[in-house]
């Protein structure tokens, strides 16, 4: 198992993808939150007392975390597109080593990149507004809280596009389909009406963000709601991942 475990973490940081696509959200998160909502903030926004917990849940819920969920789907998906996944099933004496390597390495890199976004986005707002030589209005904010929904979304959102790479095998429909299910569930969100918050996706954006106008879901709820979409994808995705391809 370390053995699968250390060839999986070798994967990830030594191909050129995970880098660009990291710099890339790093860079935006500091762009976004130095100059967007801080050095350019005017006198109104000054006086907001929940802007640095805005700007955590607005890194966790943009393109910074899209970038993240790539670089998972890539890890998966390059293995099949350049015919290397048999070396790496023959490699080890389990598939399941191999896909729980997988996963961990995922995991850790998810946690990480989440604690970086989340800490970088109200650092450089704060710092923005400081080189400006702006007053901003005391924070109110609720640790605990923005703390674990913060690194669940991001955790969460990154390892459901893992398990997209997966099932799906391919970088391009694994990628279409992250960006896509959102998309359709805000169409069934026409007719599911208060219980579109039961969607997978719209789950996941109600642990960050408020729940659809109607509906009662809290965080807490909707964070069990898409582990629960989370587990049953995984447990999916293993069974397929045993069965595929397999003599």
């Amino acid at each position: 198992m370390l053995v699968a475990l250390k060839a999986e973490f070798r994967k990830l940081f030594t191909v050129r993808s995970t880098y660009i696509l990291t710099g890339l959200a790093i860079l935006f998160v500091i762009f976004f939150a130095f100059y967007i909502e801080g050095y350019h903030l005017s006198g109104k926004d000054l006086q907001n007392p929940n802007l640095y917990r805005e700007d955590v849940v607005g890194a966790l819920t943009s393109l910074p975390t899209v970038f993240g969920a790539i670089v998972a789907i890539l890890l998966m998906t390059h293995e099949y597109r350049y015919t290397t996944i048999m070396y790496t099933l023959t490699s080890s004496n389990s598939r399941t080593k191999t896909l729980t390597a997988k996963f961990i390495a995922v995991s850790v890199y998810a946690l990480v990149f989440t604690a970086v976004v989340g800490v970088l986005a109200p650092a450089m707002s704060y710092l923005g507004v400081h080189i400006h030589g702006s007053t901003l209005v005391p924070q109110t904010i609720d640790y605990h809280s923005i703390i674990w929904r913060g690194i669940f979304s991001g955790w969460s959102y990154i390892m459901a596009a893992l398990a997209l790479a997966v099932l799906i095998r391919n970088q391009i429909g694994a990628i279409v389909s992250l960006f896509a299910i959102p998309i359709a569930e805000q169409v069934l969100s026409l007719l599911l009406k208060n219980n579109s918050a039961y969607l997978p996706f719209t789950a996941q954006g109600v642990v960050l963000n408020p729940a659809p106008h109607g509906s009662t879901i809290t965080h807490g709820s909707a964070a069990v709601v898409f582990s629960v979409y989370l587990v049953i994808a995984w447990i999916v995705a293993w069974v397929l991942f045993l069965k595929r391809d397999a003599n």
